[in-house]
């Protein structure tokens, strides 16, 4: 039905054919995702490259043709109420001729940035999904998850049978950290609700809570190595644009140093990529039937810039960025030239009212607002979380902290023991604090602060004439509200 190929870097071309489906993006270890997992029909058979359990890239394949090849599609809406209760709710069964489930899509996990609550066929629509089958002559049908004719199989099977870009953290990690959870909770279990000191036992618990921090470092090391190597996999973009912010607003709103030293813009052939201040890659498709149709510039009321945006032959739009940020300050002139020469879209002007003029419009998610988005930043900043979100992170810290308290109880049957489970209850916090303070540190003194006004001036300002076409643009003026 599938087979799956061992894939090395050099072994595969960089690009997959459109129209191809990309991930939702992500920070972190999401990052290699972004570049590397793809669904795409290469004329033979759709082909998937996602990551797998130990974090390696590979490629399936899926016949279109033969007994167990794939036939039709079958998507399977939700009812209202589940719609409205599950993100991301309805599915996309691929069925073989005889009617027996071949592999299955969920929209959400390729629609490449935001709108995670779409209406499901708007989902499918907006991933790609309908242009892919459509490319593959794949005839659609439709039904509800409450009929008979909707594909129904073992909770395990459906696992198997997720056409999935593969796991924001790898699963060996995952598996570990809850295997060595378990393990430490046994272990608490019994030493606390048993009279024996159990000097051996003790030292078990404290091992598996020191480890847990080791494997998150060691995920982190791995993950940047990664992200390395799948940037490789890329060919040489055609330009690539850095913020050029613009002044302040009138309100104090301006960009951040995390924004302008993480963020950029990136055109490749037939692709663009948006890399935002957390590091989360998104990709978009610039050719191929699910490609964009337009580069559209915003312009407020007074006639000046405010943000720029991609426009589908569906109408959907797709923001990438605000004026202010991107294309307002000195240098920008040229940067957006850049851009406009390199992208292979027509360009087109939009006016927006001053209804429409938020300050997500006028700046973007990389700027300095006051305390509670500095504290927000600074969140999603953060590494990818395991499986047990901030709940993991804090057993960790109770895990270690419990090696440490409880050495005292051992300490007369086995001294040994108890200073060893000391020490690495201690050594586990700070392996936990050290980079939680140093993350917080920088994120309060650097990234987080605006960028001064020594900053914009290590360049020269211009003042162009006022234009109004996209080939011709005028860095925007500080706008009076």
């Amino acid at each position: 039905m599938s087979t799956t190929d061992a894939v090395r870097p050099h072994d595969r071309p960089r690009t997959a054919t459109e129209p191809a489906l990309r991930p939702a993006a992500e920070p972190g270890s999401g990052v290699e995702i972004s570049i590397w997992s793809r669904l795409f029909f290469d004329g033979k058979a759709l082909v998937l490259r996602s990551r797998g359990f130990f974090g390696e890239r590979r490629e399936r394949r899926y016949p279109l043709s033969g007994p167990q090849g794939i036939s039709r599609a079958v998507l399977v809406f939700p009812d209202a109420e589940t719609a409205a209760r599950e993100r991301g709710a309805g599915q996309v069964w691929l069925l073989d001729a005889s009617g027996r489930p071949v592999a299955r899509l969920l929209p959400y996990q390729w629609i490449p940035a935001g709108a995670p609550w779409l209406n499901f066929e708007e989902a499918v629509r907006r991933s790609g999904i309908a242009a892919l089958f459509k490319a593959c002559g794949i005839p659609v049908e439709r039904t509800t998850q409450d009929r008979a004719d909707a594909p129904r199989v073992p909770w395990w099977q459906e696992l198997t049978l997720l056409l999935s870009p593969g796991p924001a953290l790898p699963l060996w990690y995952q598996a570990l950290r809850i295997a060595l959870g378990g393990v430490w909770f046994l272990a608490f279990t019994v030493l606390f609700f048993s009279e024996a000191s159990l000097p051996w036992l003790m030292l078990l618990a404290a091992v598996t809570a020191f480890l847990a921090p080791v494997a998150r470092l060691a995920v982190r090391r791995v993950t940047a190595l990664r992200n390395r190597s799948a940037a490789r996999l890329d060919p040489a973009p055609l330009v690539e644009i850095s913020p050029c912010p613009g002044p302040p607003e009138e309100d104090g709103t301006v960009a951040t140093r995390r924004f302008v030293s993480r963020a950029v813009l990136r055109v490749f052939p037939g692709e663009l990529s948006v890399v935002d201040p957390y590091g989360a890659d998104v990709r978009r498709a610039l050719s191929g039937p699910a490609g964009a149709a337009a580069v559209v510039r915003l312009t407020g009321p007074d006639g000046e810039p405010v943000g720029v945006e991609l426009r589908y032959a569906s109408g959907a739009r797709a923001p990438l960025g605000a004026w202010a940020d991107w294309f307002a300050g000195p240098g920008g002139e040229a940067a957006w030239g850049r851009f406009r020469r390199a992208v292979p879209l027509p360009c087109e002007e939009r006016k927006v009212s001053a209804v429409a003029l938020t300050p997500s419009l006028t700046r973007g998610p990389g700027a300095a607002f006051p305390g509670p988005r500095a504290k927000e930043a600074r969140q999603n900043a953060l590494f990818t979380r395991s499986i047990g979100t901030l709940n993991s992170t804090m057993f960790m810290m109770f895990s270690s902290s419990f090696s440490f308290w409880w050495a005292p109880v051992v300490r007369i049957e086995s001294p040994a023991a108890a200073r060893t489970s000391a020490l690495l209850g201690l050594a586990g916090l700070l392996l936990q604090f050290a980079p939680w303070c140093w993350h917080h540190l920088r994120s309060r003194s650097h990234f987080e602060r605006p960028v001064s006004g020594e900053d914009r001036s290590l360049r020269p300002r211009s003042r162009p004439r006022p234009a109004r076409s996209c080939t011709s643009p005028t860095p925007r003026k500080a706008r009076t509200r």
